[in-house]
C-alpha cells in the first residue's frame, strides 16, 4: 500500500457529513429490514449505512435522523463500506434548542417539548396534542408540594379521596361539612354554607 492510499484511508476515518436520505427500515419484515441513511460528504453521497442509536440491546431507543442533520461518519479502516453514522451535531442550519446549561431538553418536530431544569428541580412538558399514560399496573403521583390541574377533568371509574377535607371554591364539602337551617326529615337542604 502506497502513502497516497494510506493518507486516503486515514482521511476517511472520521468525516463530517449531512443526512441526505433516511430509510426507516421495516421491523415486521422477515427478516427485519434495518434502518439506514445515505450521507452527503461534500458532493459525494454514501451508499446506505446504519446510524448509531443511543441504545440497541435489551433496552432499545428509536430516534431516527432527519434530512439535513449534521453527522459524523465513523469508518473503521477508512473504508466507507463499514461506516456508521454518529448523529446529534448542531449546525447553523439546525441549532440547539436551548443555550441554558441547567436545562436538559427534547424538542419534537410538532412543537412538543420535554424540559428538565436541574437547578430548580423542575420538569416541564409542553404538548400540542393529546397525552396518554398507558399502564398495566398502578400509577402513583407523589408531589410533596402539592399538585395543581388547570383543566376540565373527567374521571371514568371510582374516585376515592383519602384526606382531611374536600373544598369547592373555598367551601368545605367533605365528610365534616355542615348545613345550616336544616330540619331533620324529608326536607331537601340548600347549598352548603
Amino acid at each position: 500500500m502506497n502513502q497516497v492510499e494510506i493518507n486516503r484511508l486515514l482521511h476517511n476515518l472520521v468525516r463530517p457529513g449531512v443526512i441526505a436520505e433516511v430509510d426507516h427500515g421495516n421491523i415486521t419484515a422477515s427478516p427485519p429490514k434495518p434502518a439506514r441513511v445515505r450521507v452527503f460528504v461534500g458532493a459525494m453521497k454514501t451508499d446506505w449505512i446504519p446510524w448509531r442509536e443511543q441504545r440497541a440491546g435489551k433496552t432499545r431507543t428509536w430516534n431516527p435522523p432527519t434530512e439535513g442533520e449534521q453527522v459524523l461518519l465513523l469508518t473503521p479502516g477508512g473504508e466507507l463500506r463499514g461506516a456508521t453514522v454518529l448523529m446529534g451535531i448542531n449546525s447553523d442550519h439546525i441549532p440547539a434548542p436551548s443555550d441554558k446549561p441547567e436545562i436538559t431538553m427534547i424538542e419534537m418536530p410538532d412543537g412538543a417539548v420535554l424540559e428538565y431544569n436541574h437547578e430548580r428541580s423542575h420538569l416541564r412538558a409542553a404538548l400540542p396534542g393529546d397525552a396518554t399514560i398507558d399502564a398495566q399496573g398502578t400509577v402513583t403521583l407523589t408531589a410533596q408540594g402539592g399538585a395543581t390541574v388547570n383543566a376540565d377533568v373527567t374521571i371514568n371509574g371510582t374516585l376515592a379521596i383519602q384526606g382531611s377535607g374536600v373544598t369547592h371554591n373555598g367551601t368545605d364539602i367533605g365528610a365534616t361539612h355542615k348545613h345550616l337551617g336544616v330540619t331533620s326529615g324529608n326536607s331537601i337542604t340548600g347549598i352548603p354554607a
